[in-house]
């Protein structure tokens, strides 16, 4: 009787320790798969954070390393234009979203002689806040870069605080292009300049050769090469690049698609509803395509963004995933029967 008992509580005590070692190995798995793709809770920082810092608070920067045709991987530069009274707002959302999955990033201002905001990797220079004034404030920052930055990156991208760009895609669109090759592209446009020039508002990339030959022929020669004050940004930048022998990148896809964009997807979804008459339809370099090929499946940037879409755009992005659609399955279609066309059902209406 006793034996058999003993037996029983021997087994008992195995089938717990079992449990116990089986339930230890899942939460240890569990913590390794702790860096799975969060949102930020919250826009209030705790500290000032350095870049580098700020990238491991944003694990989904690991899920993808594109790299270019020798190997190495493309580091991007990315610099935002803002103000100070974007700080609290619109520079704090691409600080909590997209800026960190650049391989360097800063943001770009006037100093106001105030406290500097905490957490944001903020520029400053004695400059004045104006839209006429944006030229200026494009050269001092690419002369900053120039002197401080220049060698530690192969493309340096300038964007609003209102755009949100995927960076993973410019990334993916740069691969096969050499830093040393001086070429710049973003969404072209036609007028003004001979070979077009990139939207400001759709965002720039200059690879490291442009943006040396931007400086070193342009900005620190007295010429004619540049617009030394005021006048648009964007086309500002487009005649100094071509004068300077800086080729234009054209950014669009196989099928003709944009990938970078000036306004929201919404707008460009839309755009077939948009007035003719309206300035992007004689401004853009390429026939525009409208409905879902308005823009390319590897987007690259998008603008007019408010802070709380630009969350909204980093979840559908980075966290969001459709249950059992592969990425085959999206580019071929789903096989459901649309049950509306068929003919001789009744029913109510």
């Amino acid at each position: 009787m006793w034996p058999m008992r003993l037996k029983r509580i021997c087994l008992a005590f195995c089938v717990l320790a079992m449990t116990g070692l089986l339930f230890a190995l899942l939460t240890l798995l569990a913590s390794r798969n702790s860096s799975s793709i969060r949102l930020p809770t919250s826009l209030n920082f705790v500290g000032e954070e350095s870049s580098a810092s700020q990238k491991k608070q944003h694990p989904e920067n690991l899920l993808h390393e594109e790299k270019d045709s020798d190997g190495a991987r493309v580091r991007i530069l990315c610099w935002v234009m803002t103000q100070p009274q974007n700080y609290n707002s619109k520079a704090r959302a691409v600080n909590a979203t997209w800026a960190p999955r650049c391989d360097g990033y800063f943001f770009f201002s006037s100093d106001t002689g105030n406290t500097k905001p905490t957490g944001l990797p903020l520029v400053s220079m004695k400059l004045v806040e104006d839209r006429d004034q944006l030229w200026d404030k494009t050269q001092a920052a690419f002369m900053y870069i120039y002197e401080h930055y220049l060698n530690d990156y192969d493309f340096f991208l300038k964007a609003d605080d209102d755009s949100y760009i995927i960076v993973d895609n410019l990334r993916y669109f740069l691969r096969n292009t050499k830093a040393t090759e001086p070429v710049f592209a973003g969404r072209r446009f036609r007028p003004y300049t001979k070979n077009g020039y990139m939207s400001g508002g759709g965002s720039y990339v200059l690879s490291r050769a442009a943006v040396k030959a931007l400086v070193e022929k342009a900005f620190k020669k007295e010429n004619n090469f540049c617009r030394k004050h005021g006048g648009a940004e964007d086309v500002n930048m487009g005649n100094c690049l071509e004068n300077v022998g800086v080729s234009i990148l054209d950014s669009i896809d196989e099928k003709g698609r944009e990938r970078f964009h000036p306004f929201d997807a919404a707008s460009h979804i839309d755009y077939a509803n948009w007035p003719k008459d309206f300035w992007l339809w004689k401004y853009n370099y390429h026939p525009i395509k409208v409905g879902l090929d308005c823009c390319s499946s590897t987007a690259i940037s998008f603008h007019y963004i408010r802070p709380v879409d630009m969350l909204t755009l980093h979840y559908f992005i980075y966290q969001l995933r459709a249950y059992g659609v592969s990425a085959d399955s999206v580019r071929h279609g789903a096989n459901g029967v649309p049950l509306a066309s068929h003919s001789g059902v009744k029913g109510r209406v």
